[in-house]
């Protein structure tokens, strides 16, 4: 989990981040499989994002789009 995240902070439903990033539901799991990002989970045992989980789905995408692979990609991420 995110706990460095403070809780006050909004957390965000797949379906919003979906729309926010235009990937599709089976992408944001992969790259959560890939350990790229690490969502929370609401009571009810559901996805929720933060915004840096947002704005890192941003990057990987960007990423992706340049033709980097998956393992080019968790290099680059891991640096930072």
């Amino acid at each position: 989990m995110n706990n460095n995240i403070p809780d006050h902070l909004p957390k965000f439903p797949m379906s919003v981040v979906k729309d926010l990033t235009k990937l599709t539901a089976r992408q944001i799991r992969y790259y959560e499989n890939q350990e790229l990002i690490k969502p929370d989970r609401n009571e009810s045992n559901h996805r929720v994002y933060s915004v840096k989980d947002i704005n890192r789905l941003k990057e990987i995408k960007h990423l992706i789009n340049q033709g980097i692979n998956i393992a080019g990609i968790k290099a680059l991420l891991n640096k930072e």
